[in-house]
Formats: structure tokens, sequence, C-alpha cells
């Protein structure tokens, strides 16, 4: 496997510790990297003009235009995948509303780097967990991590994939029990959300990645918000950062 990873620090003694765990790491994963590497964030998205990465490691306390800023002007394609870095975990909800694949705190390690880069990969080809629903006479299992959110309408549950979507006379009560509570959220009682599809969390809705836009519960706001951000900081706090 080959990857092109883009490493933009503007400390230089951060710049080569992180390119020395991404040389190690990749050769224990017999990974092929080409690692590019950048001192600010203008220059990293003035080459983005002539290059695609599949991996952008970025610092977010940047001279000049920060990390955050940086990532929302590139445009790598659907293919690449952020990994940010600094020394707070104050930007981590701002970071994982651009999906993040990874948030580091710094002083980095190796483990935490090698846990962003297995993140990066594609999918493996593993057993995954799947939601098995009756669509007219078939039993047609859909993994998990691929629903997005589920509607009900007039007592008919509509199961969406970013491709596809499906329907039951399942209800959405039913259907919620199978799936896993630290990932899906009862947006209000007649959808349930993938949170690692939510675009943008605001005070009374959130935008799915399709644009598709779901109003919260007015009860359960507060609530809803915390499991969120409980759901953004346990993805920051694992690879032990």
């Amino acid at each position: 496997m080959r990857l092109r990873i883009a490493v933009c620090d503007d400390n230089e003694d951060d710049l080569k510790v992180l390119c020395s765990y991404l040389d190690s790491v990749c050769s224990d994963m017999d990974i092929e990297a080409f690692v590019y590497t950048f001192l600010t964030g203008e220059e990293l998205i003035a080459s983005n003009c002539e290059k695609s990465y599949d991996i952008v490691f970025m610092d977010i306390y940047l001279k000049g235009i920060n990390g955050i800023e940086a990532a929302r002007s590139i445009s790598c394609g659907d293919r690449c995948r952020f990994v940010f870095t600094t020394v707070s975990s104050e930007h981590a909800v701002e970071a994982f509303n651009l999906n993040a694949a990874h948030y580091l705190c710094k002083p980095l390690k190796k483990e935490s780097v090698a846990e962003a880069i297995r993140r990066c990969l594609p999918v493996s080809t593993k057993e995954k967990r799947v939601l098995e629903v009756k669509s007219g006479k078939e039993l047609i299992p859909i993994p998990m991590d691929k629903i997005t959110y589920i509607e009900v309408t007039n007592k008919l549950c509509t199961i969406h994939t970013e491709k596809n979507s499906f329907q039951t006379y399942s209800s959405l009560n039913a259907l919620s029990e199978f799936l896993d509570e630290n990932i899906f959220i009862r947006a209000q009682q007649s959808f349930c959300v993938n949170m690692r599809f939510i675009d943008s969390f605001f005070y009374d809705h959130v935008v799915m990645r399709d644009g598709t836009r779901i109003f919260l519960s007015r009860n359960s706001r507060a609530m809803l918000k915390d499991r969120y951000q409980q759901f953004l900081f346990r993805l920051a706090r694992e690879g032990n950062i």
C-alpha cells in the first residue's frame, strides 16, 4: 500500500519527531509512505493545487492561518483524512466537526500516531456488526457503521446509508434496541442519528453530511449535546493521548 501524507507544523522539532514516527510506523505496517512537510497552512493550501493527499497531519496553532481554517480551505477529495495535532484538547469538538480521523495532543507518542494511521486506512474486511431488518419478504443485513440515520413516517421506518435507503415496518423503538448507544442518539421521537455522520451540531438541530437537517427534541437538547461531546472526546482520548 502507498500513502501520500502531508505534515503541517511550524515547530521544526515537532515536525521532525512526527516524521520519524511516521517512517517507523509505516515501515512496521508495510506501507510505502511519501511524506511532504509544510511550516505554514498557506504552504499546504498552495501545494494542494498540484497534489492530493491521503492523510494530512495538521497542527492547529500555526503562524498565519490556523490548522482548522487551513483544513476548511483544502479540497483533497473524499479519501483524504485529517489528523489534528496540538498542545490542547479545547479544539476537539471543532476538529471532529470537520470529520477528523483523530486528534492528538502533544507531546506525540509513536503509539498514538500508529492508531491515527490505522484509523485512516481503508476499512478492513473483518466482520462488522449488522442490523438485520425485514423489508418486504427479505431479511436485509445492514452494517451499522454504514447507517447515517433512521427516520419514521406513518409507522414506516426508513434506514438511510450514504448510498441507499431501506424501508421496514419494524418500529424505531425496536430497531434502537440493537443500535450502539455510544454511536447513535435518539434526536427526537422520529429520528435516530449516527453521530459519526453529523457534520454540524447546533442548539436545536444537527446537519448531517448529506445536508439533511434534523431537529432535536426540545426536552432533550442539553442531554443530546452532552452525549455528542462525550462521543467526540471519547474518540480524542483513544490511543492514549
